[in-house]
């Protein structure tokens, strides 16, 4: 046994002493020891002095953090108060990368007693491997290959091919997923119950990463009723959001944040979204919250929107527009040069309701509809590509985004046109056989090379219209007589200058169209109105004559929106002002107050009704100041909507009321054998409620990519004529005399306008007025109002339908003929 360690201290420095290359050794050891000592004191002192603040700042904030906290978003209310966009609480299960345990075991503790709790799987790579293995081996290898070539995940083109389904997301992969992101919470369910909220949380001591994280969503009561005009939101598009700054200087979105991908929650996003809050706290190693520094920034909550919008005459719209779109798809059409019977393809269609005499915007209807509440928590993929893949587009608002040749409802423009230009007289008759010839100007004596224009009465028996004035042209839709007023005429001892492209785009644009009017969604199309430096540009051809008589039909390369439509109406109505078309009929914020914002969003006004009956008006800081914006309240201190005039009509009034008589006769019908377009196919309002309308009917033919796809625009060799799909509109507005709505109906391959789009608006104004069978049904005897309104004629026998109202399971249609 050794006694080494037994040994004095003193002994052993008198043997090392003894031996000289030890006490080199020794000495050298202690020389190096002092270096190292001293350069590690060196660093010590030029990191304090150089870097000492950044890393103070480093450590503070591992041990300070600041949360922002998210602030409620505005809610939107219809005219009525009628809730229309809401927040829903909703609590996300999470874990957070970092803040895992150090050992596999104690994480797949983790994950086993949160898949108890949740009902999450911690794996499923077994299960999956075993769908693989049960799979065709041979579509599994090729399609395994092409997914590795094209760099796809494998699984995910397995699952889209339909060889091998895709089970839903496991702990373990979402975990992995997002491993990237260490200290950004991973979402591994979400929508849990608010019990389950509070167990998660209780445990998530014992549940290192685990955290239960509140998140409101967004629920829209009305579904599919107002998709298109509520939207939806998703996560942020792009990271050029993060670098938005509030008026403070903070940041306005955090990477986990929710925004308006479309609609009024696109548009309106600041106004929506208010101020985030912000909290300074003291947190441990796991990052929870030990305690709070100072005072809290609380948020502040977006603006509410209150619209012009009428729910319940938005819904009776939807349905009654539903309706005859299904009754019209199960009509069968005749071809008028084969015989062949068809069932049409009848998937889109709009109708835009407005208060004539404000811009308001009552109702806004665009088919196909979807559901904007199946985007609450996230976008799901196969839902969203099944509507972005549509032909029809249903994610589209087409009653304000869709453009589409409005066809002889656009005849009022050059009728306005030539009355204030002194072109014709109101009474002028014109000679309007069914079919005109015009001479090409190039070789006025080749008749080979004159051009052929036909009234859509030639191919009825009564082939032609006979001597017409401005109130039978618009009332028959005469297209002989407003080829004439607009491209001119020199024919047969008649002379007609025409108001030709000059005119039209001038009067044209005072109505609203080829231009945007502002209302306050995304994506408003202007549309076009075609001049002739337009067509030599786009086109590279010279305008034409037949351009201009193309063009006073509304069709050629006319096009426009459901909603410039309504709008020519209403300036008609009114009396020739173009309001700008509005969903908002003001904001307010959380306390009630009226918030008026400028072009940025930002706030220039705070109004209220004082103790006194005064308006109360201050900045966003509680300064008073003058009330420059004309804010005015009612007696009951409801703000009075502030209408905005974008253009004015350069017509005459008693030439507007030339061409509104003109429309009142459209709807007028006298008997069986007498009537007008509109009134072709429905008894309007006048005769059992006592309420006169006005309108004018539109069948515009088109080819477009649908049309040409489907083979619907073809060229007959036998009839010497191309045939082509129509759409169906119809435009009209009442009470006459003092108009309170006005109703545009559009629909897309819908046929005749007086019969599929024509009765949709007579039920629309009904239930405004709420008559027949929109009445209150506390008046109905026996279950039945005492008239039904808007019945359909029995002229021609072609078809007669009545939607079903209040809603039932049925809808009837009964079919004769063609």
């Amino acid at each position: 046994m050794s006694r080494m360690g037994w040994k004095r201290i003193e002994e052993i420095e008198l043997q090392e002493s003894d031996d000289p290359g030890t006490r080199s050794r020794l000495y050298f050891m202690r020389i190096f020891i002092l270096i190292i000592f001293g350069l590690l004191l060196y660093r010590v002192y030029w990191l304090q002095q150089q870097t000492g603040d950044e890393l103070t700042q480093l450590a503070e904030e591992n041990q300070f953090a600041i949360l922002r906290t998210d602030a409620p978003r505005g809610v939107i209310f219809d005219r009525n108060g009628e809730p229309l966009a809401i927040n829903q609480s909703s609590f996300n299960v999470t874990i957070t990368p970092a803040f895992l345990p150090d050992t596999e075991e104690e994480i797949r503790a983790v994950y086993e007693r949160l898949s108890v709790l949740t009902g999450v799987p911690v794996t499923n790579t077994v299960q999956q491997e075993a769908l693989i293995a049960a799979a065709n081996p041979e579509l599994v290898s090729s399609y395994t290959r092409m997914a590795e070539i094209y760099e796809a995940p494998v699984r995910e083109t397995l699952d889209e091919a339909g060889i091998v389904p895709q089970l839903p997301n496991s702990i373990e992969a979402i975990v992995a997923e997002n491993s990237f992101a260490q200290y950004v919470p991973a979402v591994i369910t979400s929508g849990i119950p608010i019990t389950l909220a509070y167990t998660i949380e209780q445990e998530s001591i014992f549940l290192p990463g685990v955290r239960v994280i509140p998140e409101p969503l967004r629920y829209y009561p009305a579904g599919e009723y107002t998709a298109h005009i509520m939207g939806y939101m998703g996560p942020l598009p792009n990271e050029l959001w993060l670098d938005l700054v509030d008026a403070d200087g903070n940041p306005r979105y955090e990477r986990d944040d929710r925004v308006g991908w479309s609609g009024l929650e696109s548009s309106m996003e600041i106004e929506l979204s208010g101020k985030k809050g912000e909290r300074r706290i003291e947190q441990d190693w796991t990052g929870r919250e030990v305690r709070q520094i100072g005072l809290a920034q609380e948020p502040a909550a977006g603006l509410n929107l209150h619209l012009t919008l009428d729910l319940e005459l938005q819904k009776v719209a939807t349905d009654i527009l539903g309706q005859y779109l299904e009754a019209n798809r199960t009509t069968a059409r005749v071809d008028e040069i084969t015989g062949e019977q068809t069932f049409p393809e009848i998937e889109q269609a709009a109708a835009v309701v407005l208060n004539p005499q404000t811009g308001e915007v009552l109702a806004l209807v665009s088919y196909p509809l979807f559901d904007d509440n199946r985007f609450q928590t996230e976008v799901p993929v196969d839902y969203y590509l099944g509507l972005a893949r549509n032909d029809y587009t249903p994610l589209v608002n087409h009653a304000i985004t869709g453009t589409y040749p409005p066809g002889s409802t656009f005849k009022i423009v050059p009728g306005s046109a030539a009355l204030q230009e002194g072109t014709i007289t109101a009474n002028r008759l014109l000679n309007a056989p069914g079919v005109i010839e015009i001479a090409n100007r190039f070789a006025p004596n080749d008749p080979g090379r004159a051009q052929t224009f036909v009234c859509w009465v030639y191919s009825t028996p009564k082939g032609s219209h006979g001597a017409v004035n401005m109130y039978t042209g618009l009332a028959n839709s005469c297209d002989i007589y407003f080829y004439k007023i607009t491209g001119g005429f020199d024919q047969d001892n008649e002379y007609v200058e025409g108001v030709h492209v000059e005119g039209i785009n001038t009067y044209g644009t005072q109505f609203g169209f080829g231009r945007v009017q502002g209302i306050e969604l995304p994506l408003e199309s202007e549309g076009n109105l075609p001049t002739r430096a337009w067509k030599s540009r786009t086109q590279g051809e010279p305008w034409s004559t037949g351009d201009d008589y193309n063009l006073g039909i509304g069709q050629g390369y006319m096009t426009a929106t459901p909603l410039q439509v309504a709008q020519m109406g209403a300036v008609i109505a009114n009396g020739g002002f173009l309001y700008r078309p509005t969903l908002i009929h003001h904001m307010t914020d959380e306390n009630g107050n009226v918030i008026i914002v400028d072009e940025n969003s930002a706030i220039l006004a705070v109004a209220h009704l004082g103790n006194n009956g005064e308006t109360v008006v201050t900045d966003a800081d509680g300064n008073a100041i003058e009330n420059s914006f004309g804010i005015r309240f009612n007696a009951n201190g409801e703000y009075i909507f502030q209408p905005e005039v974008i253009d004015t009509l350069s017509v005459d009034r008693e030439y507007i009321d030339v061409i509104a008589e003109g429309m009142r006769l459209v709807n007028t019908r006298n008997s069986d054998e007498e009537f007008y377009t509109g009134a072709t196919y429905v008894n309007w309002l006048e005769d059992d409620f006592g309420i006169v309308t006005a309108g004018k009917t539109g069948t515009a033919e088109y080819c477009d990519n649908i049309a040409i796809e489907r083979g619907w625009c073809r060229y007959e060799d036998i009839a010497q004529k191309r045939v082509l799909p129509t759409h169906a509109w119809y435009v009209g507005f009442a009470p006459f005399e003092n108009p309170e709505i006005v109703v545009a109906v559009f629909t897309f391959n819908g046929g005749e306008g007086s019969a599929w789009s024509a009765p949709v608006a007579c039920h629309i104004m009904a239930a405004y007025f709420k008559v027949g069978q929109y009445a209150d049904p506390g008046t109905f005897v026996d279950g039945e109002p005492g008239a039904r309104a808007c019945t359909p004629t029995s002229s021609f026998g072609s078809y007669s339908f009545t939607p079903t109202w209040p809603l039932g399971p049925d809808i009837t249609t009964e079919t004769n003929g063609s």
